[in-house]
């Protein structure tokens, strides 16, 4: 009895040890997948203009996704990201420039999210303030666009150069 109490605790302890390494392994590999050493901080205009510019384009090449499936930011790009890099970060109103720690939690939290629809254009009321633009670097490659207000606005352009508007 006391044998098998022992090997259970053994069993027990080696698994909490594995879990916590998968868990690590997790978290380093989401942090080196958001890479913001390039990234430079500037005055509130760029960021915005360039979602305009890419509302106007309206290339996601159909109107709206499959309705009523969430999807995250990687399945909504339509290829396998290797990295995201982010370029801009912009700061609002006289607020400090935020920096590369605070800038890559935020496009972390932002790509796990699951979002509820996808539209060629813009169909939501709310002002939104776009203020974070990044690139996503696909395996194959190819270069996307990611930019959004670090809440739940985004547009992002996919794997194969279509643009979509996601909240």
């Amino acid at each position: 009895m006391l044998i098998g109490g022992a090997c259970k605790a053994f069993l027990a302890a080696m698994l909490t040890v594995r879990i916590l390494q998968a868990q690590e392994a997790a978290t380093k590999k989401q942090t080196m997948l958001i890479d913001t050493s390039g990234m430079t901080t500037g005055a509130f205009n760029e960021i915005p203009a360039k979602a305009r510019a890419m509302e106007e384009a309206k290339s996601c090449g159909r109107t709206t996704r499959e309705e009523g499936k969430s999807f995250n930011l990687e399945e909504l790009a339509g290829a396998k990201v290797k990295q995201i890099r982010v370029v801009k970060a912009e700061s609002y109103q006289g607020q400090p420039a935020p920096k590369p720690e605070e800038i890559r939690v935020i496009v972390e939290r932002v790509w796990s999210k699951r979002f509820g629809f996808a539209r060629c254009q813009i169909e939501w009321d709310e002002l939104v303030v776009w203020w974070i633009q990044a690139e996503l670097v696909f395996e194959d490659g190819k270069i996307g666009v990611l930019i959004t207000d670090g809440r739940r606005h985004v547009v992002l352009q996919d794997h194969d150069g279509h643009i979509w508007f996601a909240v």
